[in-house]
């Protein structure tokens, strides 16, 4: 009966590891998530939010009542412009590194 417990903890085990290394092959970076986006001008905060599947890094409100909005992941980073209204104005730089 011990070896029937030892059996089934296997399973267990083998299925918790499989589905995590599948879960994180399929998990694209930020680059390749926001590549397949035409543009952004004119897309909400919200758009921009659900297309990147992450927070921004760093925020910076501009004088004027514009938002800086930065995302990084590894070396690739991208700071989209938006205006009082939350709607992008455009990219302001992306980096590729």
């Amino acid at each position: 009966m011990l070896y029937l417990g030892w059996i089934v903890a296997a399973f267990l085990a083998g299925g918790i590891v499989s589905y995590a290394l599948l879960h994180r092959q399929r998990a694209k970076s930020l680059q390749a998530r926001l590549s397949d986006v035409d543009g952004f001008s004119g897309r909400s905060y919200a758009q921009v939010l659900g297309l990147a599947k992450a927070k921004p890094q760093r925020m910076e409100r501009l004088p004027d009542g514009r938002t800086l909005r930065v995302w990084v992941d590894g070396g690739y980073s991208i700071a989209l412009l938006f205006d009082a209204g939350e709607v992008c104005l455009g990219v302001q730089d992306e980096r590729m590194g």
